[in-house]
């Protein structure tokens, strides 16, 4: 149904049926990358899952905020690039105009207002780098 309303989304990935999903013409996903149960994804701007990206239950990816400064408070957006092999883990919030890396991790309920590095854990309020995570195959 989706795709019928303009979304790329590979034959591999999974959406469940719970992912609230504001614009399907805004939204990428790769091979393998699925969205879990709850997920609100709020794409008023792009948002792009790579391959093997994860997306976990009750997660919220938001490119939606507003200018503060503007009397009009305008609606302002930003896309949402989460790279190949990332996880947002469960109750994260994704905020406008973030780059999560390819593997970085997002820990449960922790918050990106700014880009995630590339194989790295961040967790907390705002989201902080707390350790390297090691590429499958790797030590």
């Amino acid at each position: 149904m989706l795709k019928r309303f303009g979304a790329q989304i590979h034959p591999t990935a999974i959406v469940r049926g719970s992912v609230r999903i504001w614009w399907p013409g805004n939204l990428v996903m790769g091979q393998h990358a699925s969205m879990g149960p709850g997920v609100l994804c709020y794409n008023v701007a792009n948002v792009t899952l790579g391959d093997f990206s994860i997306v976990s239950q009750r997660a919220h990816l938001c490119t939606g905020t507003h200018d503060v400064d503007d009397e009009d408070f305008p609606l302002v957006s930003l896309p949402i690039t989460i790279q190949a092999n990332a996880w947002i883990a469960a109750e994260a919030f994704v905020g406008p105009g973030v780059a999560v890396g390819e593997g970085a991790v997002l820990g449960a309920r922790a918050v990106a207002a700014r880009t995630l590095l590339p194989w790295t854990i961040y967790v907390g309020n705002p989201a902080k780098p707390v350790r390297l995570r090691h590429a499958a195959g790797t030590v």
